[in-house]
C-alpha cells in the first residue's frame, strides 16, 4: 500500500384583477351577461419569493455493512453495521413560485451533524507459546455535516397552510474511524485512524409549512430521508471451495427537523413595469435594477493552507522528525451563473461558480532511512478545480452599487502526491504517487457589484473563504513493552483556501411572462390569448443512451499493466428547474439525477499467478448547470448548458488463481467534473408540456491513482502509469411540465 493510500423565474407575480364591471359601463341591460369563464381564485396568502432560514432536529442513521473482523482467530466472527443517532442545525435558503394554490420551489440547506455510533468486537484466546492473547476492534462513524439541492412541490389547503414534498440530492461529511488493540503478553499494541470521507446520494421526504401571523414570517416542520449508497468496501474470498464474503450495504439517514424562515416578499417588478397600486404589496424596483439572470466570468488568486503533521515513524521511517503541513498558492479562472431577485434595496439570489485553478505547494523533504540506504519522502498538493453552489444577500447603497455577503457548499479537486527518493549502494530512485480526489466543505465571503455605464454588464470584486476540514488521516500508533513505550500522532488540520477574484457579468433582463388571457364575455370581442411564454418552474423525466471512456492505464505488477474500460448503456432519471425569459432570449437553472445501466470491465491481465479484471459500474449521473437559449420561433427553444457534474461509480477488482481460488473488491465513489451540452425544446400543443431532446459530454478528468518509478537500482523497473480521462456522452430526450398560469 502507498503511503498516501496509507494517510490519504422569470420572477414569479400574483395574478391581480383589477378594472372596472362591465355592468356599470354599459348598464342594466348586460346585467345577464356572465363571464364566459371564470378567473381563478387568488390566495389570500402568497409563498411566492426568496427566503431565509435555520432549523434544527434529530437523526437517526443506519449502516447496514457486514464485514469480517477476526484478529487472533479462525472462527468467522462479524461486526454486523452501524447504528448512529444525534443533533443536526443549520440553515436554508430557497425560492418559492406560485400558481393559485399551487407552489414549488428550490431550495439549498447546510447543517453541521453530530451523528454518530459505533460498533466492535473483542476476542481472546490461549495460543501457545505466548500464553493469554487478546484483541479488540471498534468501528466508528460520525457525520459532521449534511447538505442538500432539492426541489419542492407543495399545495395550501388552507391560506396559511402549505403541505409539500421534496427530493433532490444529498451530501454528507463522514468521519470514519477505526480501533485496533492486540495484547500479546508481555506486549500491548495499539492502533487508531480517522479518515473523513465525502459521500452523495439522493434525499426525498415531506414536511408542512405556517405561517406565523403575517405572511414574511414561516414555521416549518419536515421529514427528509437520505440515501448515502454504500460506505464500505465489499470483499469476497473464495479458497478450497469456501468463501469468506463482507458486505458493504446500504448507508441510510432518517431525519426530523423544525425551522423558521423570513421570506422577503414577491419580488419587485423591474422599471418600466406598471406602477404598483398604492396598497398593492408590490414595489416598483428603481431605474437601475438588479432583479435577473446573469453569466460572467471571472479570475484571480488563492492562498492554501494545510497545517497536518505527520511524524516520520508513522511513514514507515526510523529517524525522528516529521513531514510537516504545507502552504500553496496560484491563479483561478473560471465562470459563473446565477439569478437575482430585489425586493426595494434588498437584493437576494443564488449563484453557481466552477473554476480551473493551479493552486500548489510542497512540505519539506524528511530523512525517513539513514544513510547507507538513504529515503527522503516529501509530500504535494494541487488544486485543479473549484465549484461553489451558494445563496446571496446584498444591499443596494446607492442605484449602481451592490454590497453582498454569500455562503454555501464548495468543492475541489485536489491531486495529493508523495515523492519519495531511494540512495543506496547500487543505485538511485525516484518513486511517485498521485492520488486525486473530490473533496467537500463550506465557502462564505463578500464582495461588491457595480454597473458598467448604463449597460447590462456588471463588475465585480469579491473574497471567499474555502474550508474542506481534513484533507489527510489522523493516525495514532502506541507499542508498550518491558523497557519500551513508543508512541507516534499525527494531526490533520483544516485545508483552507483563500480566493480574492474579479470579474464581469452580462444580466439578461429585464424579464417577462405571458400575460394570463383575460376572461371573455359574451357580448365583448373574443381576443386571441397571448402567445405562451417559457418562463417558470419546470418538473420532468427523461431517458436515452450513454457512453463510457476511462482510457487508464495502471501497473498490476511490473512490467504487467492493466487499463482502458469502455461501456455503454441505458439511462433515466427526472429534472427541475426555471426558466426566465427575455425577449427571444431564455435563460435558465436545472438540476437532474438520473440512474444508469454503464457497466464494463478492462481485458484480463495475466500477472503471474494472477489474473486481474478491473470493472466499473455507474450507478447515478447527476448535473447542475445553467442553460442559455433562442426562440426562432414561439413554440422551440434552441439552447446550451453547462455546469457542475456528480456520478457514484462502483469500482470492482478482481483477481483469480488457478480455478479454486478468486478475489474480489467492489469500491463505491463518487467523482465530480463538468458536463456540457446543447438541445431542443418544442412545446406539446397549446399545453405546458415540453418535449426536449439534449447531448450531455461529461468530463471526471484524471480518476486514477497513479504511480512512477525511475530507477538505476538493478533489477527494479521503471515505469510510469498512464492517468488518463475518464468522460461519458449522453444522447436523451424526455418531457417536463411547467408550472405557469
Amino acid at each position: 500500500m502507498s503511503f498516501v493510500a496509507a494517510v490519504s423565474k422569470l420572477p414569479s407575480r400574483r395574478i391581480f384583477l383589477a378594472g372596472v364591471s362591465l355592468l356599470a359601463l354599459t348598464g342594466p341591460s348586460l346585467a345577464a351577461d356572465l363571464p364566459l369563464r371564470a378567473p381563478p381564485a387568488a390566495t389570500a396568502a402568497s409563498w411566492a419569493g426568496f427566503y431565509l432560514g435555520v432549523h434544527g432536529g434529530y437523526g437517526w442513521k443506519h449502516d447496514e455493512f457486514r464485514t469480517r473482523a477476526n484478529q487472533i482467530t479462525l472462527d468467522p466472527v462479524f461486526i454486523d453495521g452501524i447504528k448512529s443517532t444525534g443533533a443536526v442545525f443549520g440553515a436554508h435558503a430557497g425560492y418559492n413560485w406560485q400558481f393559485n394554490r399551487l407552489v414549488t420551489g428550490l431550495e439549498l440547506d447546510f447543517s453541521a451533524a453530530n451523528i454518530k455510533g459505533s460498533n466492535g468486537l473483542n476476542e481472546s484466546a490461549v495460543i501457545p507459546p505466548f500464553g493469554a492473547v487478546s484483541a479488540s476492534l471498534t468501528l466508528s462513524e460520525n457525520v459532521k455535516y449534511l447538505g442538500t439541492a432539492r426541489a419542492r412541490l407543495g399545495w395550501q389547503p388552507v391560506d396559511n397552510v402549505l403541505l409539500y414534498g421534496t427530493a433532490g440530492l444529498a451530501w454528507e461529511r463522514l468521519d470514519l474511524a477505526q480501533n485496533i488493540t492486540l495484547s500479546v503478553p508481555p506486549t500491548t499494541q495499539t492502533q487508531a485512524q480517522r479518515v473523513a470521507l465525502d459521500k452523495f446520494g439522493w434525499v426525498a421526504g415531506a414536511g408542512v409549512e405556517v405561517m406565523l401571523g403575517g405572511p414574511n414570517w414561516i414555521g416549518r416542520v419536515e421529514y427528509l430521508h437520505y440515501d448515502l449508497g454504500k460506505v464500505q468496501l465489499a470483499r469476497s474470498f473464495v479458497a478450497g471451495g469456501v468463501a469468506d464474503i463482507d458486505t458493504a450495504g446500504s448507508q441510510t439517514i432518517d431525519l426530523v427537523r423544525a425551522g423558521i424562515s423570513y421570506k422577503f416578499g414577491e419580488p419587485a417588478r423591474f422599471a418600466g413595469a406598471a406602477k404598483a397600486d398604492a396598497k398593492s404589496p408590490i414595489t416598483p424596483l428603481p431605474s437601475s435594477s438588479w432583479a435577473g439572470f446573469y453569466l460572467g466570468a471571472h479570475g484571480g488568486y488563492g492562498w492554501g493552507n494545510d497545517p497536518f503533521s505527520l511524524p516520520v515513524a508513522l511513514a514507515g521511517g526510523t529517524n525522528p522528525g516529521a513531514i510537516e503541513g504545507m502552504k500553496s498558492q496560484g491563479w483561478v479562472a473560471g465562470g459563473h451563473v446565477g439569478h437575482n431577485w430585489q425586493y426595494n434595496r434588498f437584493v437576494t439570489g443564488f449563484e453557481f461558480d466552477l473554476s480551473a485553478a493551479d493552486i500548489e505547494g510542497g512540505t519539506n523533504a524528511v530523512e525517513i532511512v539513514p544513510a547507507p540506504n538513504l529515503q527522503t519522502a516529501s509530500l504535494d498538493e494541487r488544486v485543479k478545480y473549484l465549484g461553489t453552489v451558494r445563496g446571496r444577500l446584498g444591499w443596494t447603497p446607492m442605484e449602481t452599487v451592490l454590497l453582498y455577503g454569500t455562503a454555501g457548499l464548495a468543492w475541489e479537486r485536489l491531486e495529493l502526491s508523495q515523492t519519495t527518493t531511494l540512495v543506496g549502494p547500487t543505485g538511485t530512485a525516484n518513486l511517485g504517487v498521485t492520488q486525486p480526489s473530490d473533496r467537500f466543505g463550506w465557502v462564505a465571503g463578500f464582495g461588491g457589484e457595480a454597473k458598467l455605464g448604463n449597460s447590462n454588464w456588471i463588475g465585480r470584486l469579491e473574497y471567499l473563504h474555502y474550508d474542506f476540514g481534513r484533507v489527510i488521516p489522523e493516525v495514532s500508533q502506541a507499542l508498550v513493552a518491558p523497557g519500551v513505550n513508543i508512541a507516534a500522532t499525527s494531526t490533520a488540520g483544516h485545508q483552507t483556501i483563500d480566493l480574492v477574484r474579479a470579474g464581469v457579468s452580462y444580466k439578461f433582463g429585464p424579464e417577462f411572462a405571458a400575460a394570463a388571457a383575460p376572461a371573455m364575455f359574451g357580448k365583448a370581442p373574443r381576443l386571441a390569448p397571448p402567445p405562451q411564454g417559457w418562463a417558470g418552474f419546470y418538473l420532468g423525466v427523461h431517458a436515452g443512451h450513454g457512453w463510457y471512456d476511462n482510457n487508464f492505464s495502471t501497473v498490476v505488477a511490473a512490467p504487467d499493466f492493466i487499463g482502458g474500460i469502455s461501456s455503454k448503456g441505458w439511462l433515466g432519471g427526472g429534472q427541475a428547474g426555471v426558466n426566465w425569459q427575455i425577449a427571444k432570449v431564455v435563460a435558465g437553472l436545472e438540476v437532474d439525477g438520473t440512474a444508469t445501466g454503464l457497466k464494463g470491465s478492462s481485458l484480463p491481465v495475466l500477472s503471474v499467478p494472477f489474473t486481474v479484471t478491473f470493472s466499473d459500474d455507474v450507478k447515478y449521473l447527476g448535473t447542475a448547470r445553467g442553460r442559455l437559449g433562442w426562440t426562432p420561433s414561439a413554440s422551440w427553444l434552441l439552447y446550451g448548458t453547462g455546469g457542475l457534474a456528480w456520478e457514484r461509480v462502483h469500482r470492482t477488482s478482481f483477481s483469480t488463481t488457478g480455478a479454486a481460488s478468486s478475489f474480489s473488491i467492489e469500491q463505491p465513489q463518487d467523482r465530480f467534473g463538468w458536463a456540457a451540452g446543447g438541445g431542443v425544446e418544442t412545446m406539446i400543443g397549446a399545453s405546458n408540456w415540453i418535449a426536449r431532446l439534449e447531448y450531455l459530454h461529461y468530463d471526471f478528468g484524471t480518476v486514477e491513482t497513479t504511480q512512477r518509478v525511475a530507477s538505476t537500482i538493478p533489477g527494479q523497473v521503471s515505469f510510469t502509469d498512464r492517468g488518463g480521462r475518464q468522460t461519458i456522452d449522453t444522447l436523451r430526450a424526455g418531457v417536463s411540465y411547467k408550472f405557469t398560469p
